[in-house]
Formats: structure tokens, C-alpha cells, sequence
């Protein structure tokens, strides 16, 4: 007798489930829309010093960031190094590093474009290194 009631009162409660379930789930469900992003780039930071020479070696620096201008988004690095930034929708963005102790960069403000794109497709950003 206990059998006999307790699968189809399982049965009634998974049709009832699936039903209303069915019914909201238009409800909740947002159409998904593509992002809109036509050009993406790459950048690497070069740092150099006062005196426009290349800084070699390691630096106090604790890496780098990018922020777009226009969203106010930051975006970190993609590779190991902690230098390039890939896949940067179109835009202005200022390049900044986060100051060691004793040291710093120079931020800059770019706008993406292009035409600044090198042979191995980065733009290049300097930024000017500093020491006290």
C-alpha cells in the first residue's frame, strides 16, 4: 500500500516540478547578446630611464596595470613577465606600474590606434623609470 502511494505522489510532485519550472524559466533567462568589440590590441610597456636609456635588469616595480579612460576598467598583464597587455578593446587607457619602495614609472596616456601597431602587432608604451 506504501509503495503503491509513494511513486505516484513522486511522480505528480516531478510532473508539477518540471511544469512550473518550464513555465518561469522565459522569465529568467536573459538573451545573450554579443560584445561588441570590433579591433583589440596588444601593448607592451618598455621602461626607460630619465636619460632615455633602456632600463636593464630588475626594478622595485611591482608591475603594471592599464586602465581604459572612457570605463574606468583596469586590466593586469597576460603574460609572465607582467609587461603586455592583450586583447584591449579600442580606446584611450593610461599605462601606470605600482611604485616599489624607492622607485617608480612615469603613467602615460595612449590612445589606441592602428597605425602604432609594430611588425610583431604590440604598440609599443614607454614609460619613464624612476629612482630616488
Amino acid at each position: 500500500m506504501r509503495k503503491t502511494l509513494i511513486f505516484p505522489v513522486l511522480a505528480l510532485l516531478f510532473v508539477i516540478q518540471t511544469t512550473s519550472a518550464t513555465s518561469v524559466s522565459p522569465l529568467l533567462v536573459r538573451p545573450f547578446q554579443q560584445n561588441n568589440i570590433t579591433t583589440a590590441y596588444a601593448v607592451r610597456i618598455n621602461l626607460v630611464h630619465t636619460d632615455g636609456s633602456p632600463v636593464t635588469g630588475g626594478t622595485g616595480l611591482r608591475g603594471f596595470w592599464a586602465k581604459n579612460v572612457a570605463t574606468g576598467i583596469y586590466y593586469d598583464p597576460t603574460n609572465q613577465e607582467g609587461n603586455e597587455f592583450e586583447g584591449l578593446p579600442a580606446g584611450t587607457y593610461t599605462f601606470g606600474a605600482y611604485p616599489g619602495n624607492w622607485d617608480g614609472a612615469v603613467s602615460k596616456t595612449v590612445t589606441l590606434d592602428p597605425s602604432q601597431e609594430g611588425d610583431d602587432g604590440f604598440i609599443e608604451v614607454t614609460l619613464v623609470y624612476w629612482v630616488e
